[in-house]
């Protein structure tokens, strides 16, 4: 169990371990006081990433009201190792409920969310900071913009967006490439083998673009562990299906049947349910990283275990075929069988012949 393979972050030269470090149960405060830990529980889950080779950790302001943020300073400087570690955080949440600019992704509570961000991480700068949630009303240009300004005042080293639409994305991207400011390089998103409608815009977006995705909830809140059946009840340890990406969710005949080929492909290659869809999210197309928590370093250390084989393409076609989600509206046209009767049933056509690019070799 080791994570000492490293990949570019989207069109970027930064290089990030597959499986990055989420801290959202790091403290207990705020919003995620229900499932967090104090500093010392999370340290072992901290070192063991670290004794792994990780080097891709995920915070952001809101998370257990900025406690999260102050813990991982805390330890990272504990455990000297700040040049190491891909620090990445994000922002977006109020901290002032009576202050209209104190929340959003406007410049001014932008600039001022990452100065409080650098306080509380005890570092001059972090290495990837992302836009958290679209508010839906600033612009991608006051965005974009501001996010050039950090880059070139030394406060940021790479930018990226989290939970916006593929339009709002592209519209960032593009303008960025215009006028010659720093793009985004990463793209942070809800994907597992239950929730894969971003397959349908932001990954082919993202893969044009130049962001990598940084998938959250690979597991889907736990859903994908074999801990619930379709009572509801938990048939081992007291799992929770909490998380935010989760709320109002409601699982449905397609969720709960899928949980049986998962079943069966975690027992042929005699690893969990948990590392087959950890390991089916962190080799998808599109896909940079997955982002997984724990609540203990045992926990995470099989999770970080779920790197460790290789899904046999029968056994991913068993997984996509259960998970499929058919394509709906406009874009049923986009199929290959609908492309192949528009441009001429019978003639094979294709972007480029395999080898086209070949895969630069690993060292």
């Amino acid at each position: 169990m080791t994570l000492d393979q490293y990949y570019l972050l989207g069109r970027s030269g930064l290089r990030v371990s597959r499986i990055a470090l989420g801290t959202m149960n790091f403290g207990t405060g705020g919003f995620h006081a229900a499932y967090g830990k104090s500093e010392d529980d999370v340290r072992p889950i901290f070192r063991k990433y670290l004794e792994a080779g990780g080097n891709f950790i995920d915070t952001a302001d809101f998370y257990t009201a900025g406690e999260s943020e102050t813990i991982l300073g805390r330890l990272i400087a504990e455990a000297k190792v700040r040049d190491r570690v891909v620090l990445t955080t994000k922002y977006t949440n109020s901290v002032d409920p009576g202050d209209p600019n104190a929340g959003g992704n406007g410049r001014k509570h932008l600039i001022r969310a990452l100065e409080a961000s650098l306080r509380r991480l005890g570092t001059d700068h972090v290495d990837l900071f992302l836009l958290h949630t679209w508010d839906r009303v600033t612009p991608a240009e006051e965005v974009m913009r501001t996010f050039d300004d950090l880059v070139r005042a030394g406060k940021i080293r790479y930018a990226g967006l989290s939970d916006v639409p593929a339009w709002y994305a592209a519209r960032a991207q593009s303008f960025a490439e215009a006028n010659a400011l720093t793009p985004a390089v990463n793209l942070q998103l809800p994907y597992s083998l239950v929730e894969r409608t971003i397959e349908t815009e932001h990954v082919p977006m993202g893969q044009h673009l130049g962001l990598g995705i940084t998938a959250w909830s690979p597991l889907a809140g736990g859903f994908l562990t074999g801990k619930y059946r379709q009572t509801g009840e938990t048939t081992s340890g007291d799992g929770r299906l909490s998380d935010p990406g989760n709320a109002g969710k409601s699982w449905t005949d397609r969720d709960w049947a899928l949980l049986k080929p998962l079943e069966k492909v975690a027992d042929e290659l005699g690893v969990t349910m948990a590392q087959v869809a950890i390991n089916w999210v962190a080799t998808q197309p599109g896909v940079a990283a997955a982002i997984v928590g724990a609540s203990s370093a045992d926990q995470l250390g099989k999770s970080m275990a779920a790197l460790d084989f290789t899904l046999p393409p029968d056994l991913r076609a068993l997984l996509d075929e259960a998970s499929a989600v058919p394509p709906e509206s406009v874009y049923r046209m986009f199929t290959p069988a609908y492309q192949n009767w528009v441009i001429s049933p019978g003639v094979k056509v294709g972007d480029k012949p395999a080898g086209y690019v070949p895969a630069v070799r690993n060292w």
